[in-house]
């Protein structure tokens, strides 16, 4: 119940900033919907997806760390720049890393309530669950090609339960999911908004409002004893790219044949990216 209350309480902040925008700061919504650009990243999406699951059933570590294996880890074989997060743990951090992700995945629901996003919000909607599909099946591919064991394995600390070690989860650190949805969906909501509403003075405080919390959401991880450094770093890439790109992929062209075909190569691009 508290968790919910604060997310219902993020949406209608994020609402309340975003109908003090500006009425008409931008004659037509920037946005529209591609056959091309949905079908290139939903297939896209699908076939990640359908990857990680396949690498997932062939791994020969699919399946949970047993108690031997987990004595005879050694954090030494860290590098140093991700050995500290082997020496944390705080339950009460993961649960506001889970707030926040939640959160921060549910606010650009906000855009499509404002006076210009009200005029699309099928789009607007489709945009935004592009987004998370693109990233999520991105972020489950990585995690089952590099299985990379979490920080709280290394760490003797008594308050961690054997069951949270031999557990699945154990072997997906890299990247960090929580990490890679914020950004995304901050990200997203922050480009988004200033297509929208370019003249917007509350532009600036958008994306330091975005970043800031999906930055906190990154550290928290890493508090929780969730994530090395270096996953919630390759999260934050790979959330923001994919914050970003959907948007520009559904970008209505006004600028000429020129940018459109640079918008159609970067499309085939991602078709055969993935």
């Amino acid at each position: 119940m508290p968790r919910m209350s604060l997310i219902l309480l993020t949406l209608l902040y994020s609402v309340s900033l975003l109908q003090g925008c500006p009425a008409a700061a931008q004659s037509d919504f920037p946005y529209e919907n591609s056959a091309e650009a949905d079908l290139t990243v939903v297939g896209s999406s699908a076939l990640l997806f359908g990857l990680g699951y396949w690498v997932n059933s062939e791994s020969p570590n699919n399946r949970p760390f047993i108690l031997e294996e987990v004595g005879a880890l050694d954090r030494s074989s860290i590098n140093s720049f991700d050995q500290w997060a082997t020496y944390r743990y705080s339950p009460e951090a993961a649960k506001i890393s889970d707030i926040l992700m939640y959160s921060s995945a549910v606010a650009p629901v906000s855009l499509s309530l404002t006076s210009m996003g009200s005029k699309e919000p099928l789009t607007m909607t489709a945009m935004h669950l592009e987004t998370l599909l693109l990233n999520g099946g991105v972020t489950y591919l990585m995690k089952n090609l590099f299985r990379r064991t979490r920080p709280f394995v290394y760490n003797d600390d008594p308050r961690i339960p054997n069951s949270l070690r031999l557990s699945h989860t154990a072997r997906r650190s890299f990247p960090s999911g929580h990490t890679s949805t914020a950004f995304a969906s901050m990200v997203f909501l922050a480009t988004v908004y200033g297509k929208m509403y370019p003249d917007s003075e509350a532009r600036n405080w958008v994306w330091a409002g975005c970043l800031t919390t999906a930055g906190l959401t990154g550290y928290l991880r890493y508090a929780a004893g969730y994530h090395y450094p270096s996953d919630i770093l390759a999260g934050a890439a790979l959330g923001a790219f994919t914050g970003w790109l959907v948007p520009q992929l559904h970008e209505i062209d006004q600028d000429g044949p020129h940018e459109q075909a640079a918008k159609g190569s970067m499309v085939m691009g991602l078709s055969v990216r993935f």
